[in-house]
């Protein structure tokens, strides 16, 4: 039997202009920055949830880094609509 840590995801909502598959991705990185948020410590629960712009952003580009090292590829779209930042390094 497998238990692990369980939580409420915020809802993943995809901008507009990306196909089903780069939607499918994009929540994918909002996995990754969520999971990245909750371990700074913000709890996501409640329904006014706010974090420090800089953690967003940092946790976002840490999904994004992730995303690229499990899948190896990241659509033009889907870096201008989750990734684009300029600290980002993009390969």
């Amino acid at each position: 039997m497998y238990t692990g840590l369980a939580w409420s995801l915020p809802e993943c909502k995809t901008p507009q202009g990306l196909n089903s598959d780069d939607a499918a991705n994009y929540c994918m990185i909002h996995t990754f920055r969520t999971a990245c948020l909750l371990g700074l410590g913000y709890d996501l629960e409640k329904g006014n949830w706010t974090v420090m712009r800089s953690h967003y952003e940092g946790c976002t580009i840490k999904g994004c880094d992730q995303f690229l090292e499990e899948t190896g590829a990241l659509s033009e779209s889907l870096f201008e609509k989750a990734c684009n930042f300029v600290q980002f390094d993009r390969r």
